[in-house]
């Protein structure tokens, strides 16, 4: 069932271009827990994907129909996939800030797939010092950028 969307949501939507994309994102630095490695954390990371335990907010997509005349709405995406959302990445060694840095930088570049919910986050590991960062990355339609 579609539901309707807000017209500030819809109008990110609209004024969305390659040139001029409406997603925010985020990128944290984190530290293993003390006794714990980076495998540790991996293996934590995995478990909780294995759950699947996704909010509702993360399994809608953005749809127009013809029965809401063309306007924006959300419906669940039926054929959610964790999968395509969430990612792991290693940096190459020696794992600097700047190495973490132009990934992201990559990964930010792109639109996200209006085909699938908005949104995507992304576990990188292998920083020289033994960190580990999440980078999350959503559309404005979906989240507002300062609440998210």
């Amino acid at each position: 069932m579609l539901v309707p969307m807000s017209p500030a949501s819809a109008l990110f939507l609209l004024a969305e271009s390659r040139e001029h994309p409406m997603h925010v994102g985020a990128l944290e630095l984190f530290a293993p827990p003390a006794a714990a490695t980076a495998l540790d954390v991996r293996d934590q990371f995995v478990a909780a994907l294995e759950r699947g335990d996704v909010a509702p907010l993360f399994r809608k997509r953005a749809r127009r129909s013809l029965t809401s005349l063309g306007q924006w709405g959300w419906e669940q995406d039926d054929a959610f996939d964790i999968e395509h959302h969430v990612r792991t990445s290693a940096l190459p060694q020696p794992g600097r800030v700047l190495d973490l840095l132009a990934l992201v930088s990559r990964l930010h570049s792109g639109l996200l797939d209006r085909h699938r919910p908005l949104w995507e986050l992304h576990l990188i590991e292998g920083l020289a010092d033994g960190r580990f960062a999440l980078y999350f990355k959503a559309h404005h339609a979906l989240v507002d950028g300062l609440a998210a």
